[in-house]
């Protein structure tokens, strides 16, 4: 399964399973018409906040990693490396630029 098509699942189980809770929610406290439970009333006004953070979370973690699972400072020390290696056959050029031609 492709990582698009899995996140498109997590979204509607996700509103599938808050779209049953309110309706179980609502079932429950019809007949008696009072005042929801305090548990009821922490988890709706909770749970979506700490869904969101943990998403988040979740995602900053999984974008420390490059499509290649080497971390960002992997990469960047390649980079460096890769740098420093044109730079030296930069100045090989210019050097032998530099040399008086015998003609």
């Amino acid at each position: 399964m492709t990582k698009p098509r899995f996140r498109l699942l997590l979204v509607a189980v996700w509103i599938s399973l808050v779209g049953a809770l309110l309706v179980w929610f609502t079932f429950i406290n019809a007949p008696t018409g009072g005042s929801q439970p305090w548990v009821v009333s922490l988890i709706v006004s909770w749970l979506p906040f700490l869904v969101l953070v943990c998403t988040w979370l979740w995602y900053s973690r999984a974008s420390r990693r490059s499509s290649s699972g080497a971390s960002w400072v992997d990469l960047y020390e390649q980079q460096v490396a890769e740098n420093r290696r044109t730079n030296a056959l930069l100045e090989r050029i210019a050097a032998a630029l530099e040399k008086p031609s015998p003609g």
